[in-house]
């Protein structure tokens, strides 16, 4: 099975509505592990709470597949066009693809 959660929280920029805080996918296509990704203020990309791409580059997910961070893909949001792009592609298991976009403090997946 594929789990992913989002973690919801209020910012001064949407006026105290919710925006994506962070995501976290898991579930038994992932063998027990678990992948995170937060926003660029308060947030890391860890794998089983492990931090890891602190900097642009790629990570082997124990062999199930590969997180790329980096700042190439298309915006969901042309509105933040102007800002440095900071994405995150996961390919995992079961033909299972994620892009997620980090901002200061909100996520775009």
């Amino acid at each position: 099975d594929v789990q992913i959660q989002g973690r919801y929280k209020a910012t001064p920029f949407t006026n105290g509505l919710a925006a994506t805080n962070a995501v976290a996918i898991g579930g038994a296509f992932l063998h027990g592990h678990t992948l995170k990704v937060g926003c660029m203020e308060n947030g890391q990309i860890t794998w089983d709470n492990a931090p890891i791409l602190g900097t642009f580059g790629t990570f082997n997910a124990a062999g199930l597949g590969t997180v790329t961070y980096n700042d190439q893909g298309d915006l969901v949001d042309a509105a933040m066009g102007h800002l440095e792009k900071h994405i995150v592609h996961m390919d995992l298991p079961l033909g299972v693809h994620l892009q997620v976009m980090r901002w200061a403090n909100h996520l775009n997946v």
